[in-house]
């Protein structure tokens, strides 16, 4: 009797020795199959959790690195928790240059109808500003921009503008930009028996009228479109045995006016070529 009772308990001794044992396999085996994200680059990189692996060791093991200024979600002196996903974000910071310029705002303007077309010269105002930025990218993407220094710089200066019959404006010239040249005036007019063919007709077969000068085509070139300070627009049509260098004959109304333009000295700018003026 008393083996038969032995038999039977060492018989149910078995089943928790089973269980403790099957338990145990899923148990290992769980663990073994437990996997963390890292998320980076654009890419999911699982890797194998261990249990009190620091985080740092893991990327370390993965060759992923990190730059100075990445964000990551999690603490790299800290064991990653099973089944986790760990961010990663690039962060990168360029420094740029930014420019911006108003436009030009008039602040005085005159319309001249004197010379060959109608034109207006206007005096304005251009300001331009220069900033320095920080501009920082998470993954790519542009996260945010700060600006750090800014000059503003105001420019007055004056500006041409050719205009239609109808008084729309054909054409802009910035003075400021032209070439300029001081140069010597004197002054001749229609029928001026100092003239060549008594002033009547130009070296380029055109009437001789106000607005058309004579120059020495080896300074400026014939067919250029002047404006010159006192006088205004002009277009280079003629020349003249003594216009030679830095010599600028004036075509003006009549001998009266004439006399006020000898000798003088003024601004030539250099606008453009045309076959017209």
């Amino acid at each position: 009797m008393k083996k038969i009772e032995i038999k039977n308990i060492t018989r149910f001794l078995y089943i928790p020795v089973i269980i403790f044992f099957v338990a145990l396999f899923f148990n290992v085996n769980n663990i073994l199959s437990q996997k963390a994200f890292i998320l980076t680059d654009n890419k999911i990189i699982p890797i194998k959790y261990e249990k009190n692996k620091l985080l740092s060791e893991i990327l370390k093991e993965n060759n992923i690195r990190l730059n100075p200024d990445d964000l990551i979600s999690a603490d790299l002196s800290q064991p990653v928790k099973a089944d986790s996903k760990i961010k990663i974000t690039r962060v990168k910071i360029t420094k740029g240059k930014e420019k911006t310029e108003t436009a030009f705002r008039p602040i005085w303007r005159k319309t001249y109808a004197t010379n060959l077309r109608k034109v207006e010269l206007q005096k304005g105002v251009v300001k331009t500003t220069k900033r320095e930025s920080v501009n920082t990218y998470h993954d790519n993407v542009l996260k945010s921009v700060v600006y750090n220094k800014e000059n503003t710089v105001s420019k007055t200066f004056y500006r041409l503008l050719l205009l239609d019959k109808r008084g729309n404006i054909e054409k802009t010239f910035d003075l400021s930009k032209a070439k300029r040249m001081k140069m010597i005036a004197t002054a001749y007019y229609p029928g001026d028996p100092l003239a060549w063919r008594d002033g009547t007709i130009t070296f380029l077969g055109q009437k001789m009228q106000r607005g058309i000068v004579a120059v020495d085509p080896k300074v400026i070139p014939l067919r250029t479109r002047l404006y010159i300070s006192g006088y205004g627009y002009g277009y280079a049509g003629d020349t003249g045995s003594a216009i030679i260098g830095n010599r600028i004959d004036l075509g003006v109304n009549n001998a009266a006016e004439e006399k006020s333009w000898m000798h003088r000295e003024v601004i030539v700018y250099i606008l453009d070529k045309s076959k017209t003026y």
